[in-house]
């Protein structure tokens, strides 16, 4: 092999490398911005923020007894009537796992129930479905 061939698929090799980083963190950034929209539903109580997100068939398994696997519309009931009797005080991710081709967060949230504090962890794990990425999994325990 040549030097100057050596030099070219070098030269390739570092531009693939540079185009994988790019799209890695461009990726990163996506799912960055989802889970805070995520968030910023989860502790206002508006599924609406986030329900676009819903994936055909996500999994849900919530601290009241519901869980399985829903559409993405009785994932919104379902989440919704969830958050109408534990009413969000403050909800935070403490753990956000962007940078993964299964990326997930965890968090706090601290509720309302009639008059009754309480706190739960929440568990959302994302999927990359035709280049889009969905809500694949909330867990509320």
């Amino acid at each position: 092999m040549s030097v100057r061939t050596f030099i070219l698929i070098f030269f390739f090799l570092g531009l693939n490398c540079s185009e994988t980083i790019i799209a890695q963190e461009t990726r990163s950034k996506e799912v960055q911005k989802l889970l805070y929209k995520i968030e910023d539903g989860l502790a206002t109580g508006s599924v609406d923020k986030f329900s676009g997100y819903f994936g055909n068939r996500n999994y849900l398994s919530l601290s009241n007894g519901s869980n399985g696997y829903f559409s993405a519309n009785q994932s919104y009931y379902v989440i919704k009537d969830y958050l109408s009797i534990y009413q969000p005080i403050t909800f935070k991710f403490t753990n956000i796992v962007s940078d993964s081709n299964t990326p997930f967060a965890a968090g706090s949230l601290r509720y309302n129930n009639n008059g009754v504090r309480g706190n739960a962890t929440v568990f959302v794990t994302l999927q990359l479905i035709d280049n889009q990425w969905y809500i694949s999994q909330i867990t509320i325990n």
